[in-house]
């Protein structure tokens, strides 16, 4: 039966502070209109007052005072309760006793037990104590007069018969307001995690992540970002499809957060890549961390119909002081490539004297790489609405790696000064082009495909082509001549280590 009732002092601060200003605000209306009709009815002016301040005080003291939410709750169902007996003495009729009801529903709007048992406890009192001692002041008619005690016991019995309503009344209010949290907490929790692994998304990631910058700044500890990227995942969606490469990722994210402490975070970016925060975690302890994670992905993956062993590359950041968040994590990502370009299956410390050779330029016609920019820009956009629409399926995305390399190629050719002279364009690590030439060429030829059934309109530029041409000319060349540094139009030149 407890169970069933609501708990009571549950509204929000806000909800319940603006109900208690307009049940305050009537109360002290209530007041003035209690000597209003007493002055009416020809009572003199200091009696009127001495019976319309009372309450009004009462009131006054619920807004003004710091006392508590219950106990302000409490005095204004007292002022409330004292005009109504006032009423009750001022009219003599025991019509007046209505008022009481009426006022319940008001006293039940802060859905709390201590209002509600005050002004039953007031209601009880009053009818006791002035139907014993001066009866006809409270009813005007006989049997009540004669009986005073039972028919108090009777008003007192209906009135809490009327909170008893009231409750229920209530504590529908209160089960819906708890599904409705419920609700928005799981749709919260589905804005900021990933679908399928549980983990923290990207949105989820950037927030964690600056928040333990921030906590860093202050007490001078260090932050630690750690990437990893398994090796290899394509071939498993491709050898035994999207369901054993799901229970792949599943599997690897559990795994993942063995690795971590309560208090850091596992996030999923997007494909096969995930990241690590690990709030004050030193430099020193990166060798360690990246050993327990290799150590935890090396036993083979027990899935439906198949046993894979897999492995991951792993790229370890540590924040300096002032460090920025999009930094750290692009120095996470560079360590990891250059575990990926070391033989994959082991780990990077970033370090700003990483391997020669990990970066390098193009010589470009910065008219033709704006162009290129400018389709890709748009295809994306196109194919996005064309999604939203229905008018092609949804395709799984491609490795977050992937639109980080876009990103940082496009951001490069921002920085390219405008006219006709050649310039150089900064390229991303070795793999990491390599990777996003692989991918993006198969959604230019998709690309092609759309605009052929006249579902997307952009097309590319001869322009365009001719600097997609020279960059996957580069990357081809790199991979298959890692030493070459010639420095004509669409060779990798390789920078060095600074």
């Amino acid at each position: 039966m407890l169970a069933a009732f609501p708990r009571g002092s549950r509204l929000p601060d806000p909800a319940w502070n603006s109900r208690h200003r307009i049940i305050v605000l009537f109360a002290l209306v209530a007041s003035g209109v209690v000597t209003a009709v007493a002055l009416a009815l020809g009572t003199s002016l200091w009696m009127a007052l001495s019976l319309g301040v009372p309450p009004a005080a009462v009131a006054l003291v619920a807004w003004r005072a710091p006392i508590g939410r219950r106990f302000s709750a409490s005095l204004s169902s007292a002022s409330l309760m004292l005009t109504a007996a006032l009423v009750v003495h001022l009219s003599g009729t025991i019509e007046a006793h209505f008022l009481f009801f009426i006022l319940v529903p008001v006293v039940a709007l802060y859905e709390d037990w201590a209002p509600l048992a005050t002004a039953s406890l007031l209601v009880l009192g009053h009818h006791a104590f002035m139907g014993l001692h001066s009866p006809t002041t409270v009813y005007n008619h006989q049997a009540a007069i004669d009986s005073p005690v039972t028919w108090s016991l009777i008003h007192s019995a209906l009135f809490l018969a009327m909170c008893v309503t009231s409750i229920v009344h209530w504590t529908i209010h209160e089960r819906a307001r708890r599904e409705e949290n419920t609700l928005l907490d799981r749709l919260a929790s589905q804005a900021l995690h990933d679908p399928l692994t549980g983990l923290a998304n990207r949105t989820l990631l950037h927030d964690r992540l600056n928040q333990a910058l921030s906590l860093s700044q202050r007490t001078g500890t260090s932050v630690m970002v750690i990437t990893v990227d398994i090796d290899g995942f394509k071939p498993v969606n491709d050898s035994y499809g999207h369901a054993t490469g799901d229970a792949l990722l599943v599997e690897l994210a559990q795994r993942l957060q063995s690795c971590i402490r309560g208090g850091d975070t596992a996030a999923r970016n997007g494909g096969d890549e995930f990241t690590l925060i690990l709030p004050g975690t030193p430099r020193a302890e990166a060798p360690s961390m990246a050993g327990r994670i290799l150590a935890a992905v090396s036993p083979p993956f027990s899935l439906p119909g198949v046993e894979l062993d897999m492995s991951v590359s792993v790229g370890l950041a540590v924040s300096s002081t002032g460090a920025e968040a999009e930094v750290l994590l692009q120095e996470a990502d560079q360590a990891m490539y250059s575990a990926k370009h070391n033989g994959r299956g082991g780990y990077v410390i970033f370090d700003r004297l990483l391997a020669p050779g990990t970066l390098g330029t193009m010589t470009v016609h910065p008219g033709q790489a704006r162009d290129w920019a400018a389709y890709t820009q748009s295809l994306r956009a196109e194919i996005a609405s064309a999604k939203d629409l229905g008018r092609i399926p949804e395709q799984s995305r491609g490795p977050e790696t992937v639109r980080r390399t876009l990103e940082s190629i496009i951001a490069a050719i921002d920085q390219l000064p405008h006219g006709q002279q050649l310039a150089k364009l900064a390229l991303p690590e070795r793999n990491a082009l390599e990777e996003f030439v692989f991918h993006h060429d198969m959604v230019q030829h998709w690309a092609d495909t759309l605009l052929v059934d006249s579902i997307i309109q952009a097309e590319r530029s001869a322009d365009a082509d001719l600097f997609w041409l020279s960059l996957r000319r580069t990357a081809i060349k790199d991979h298959e001549h890692p030493g070459n540094s010639p420095e004509s139009d669409g060779d990798y030149l390789p920078a060095a280590a600074t």
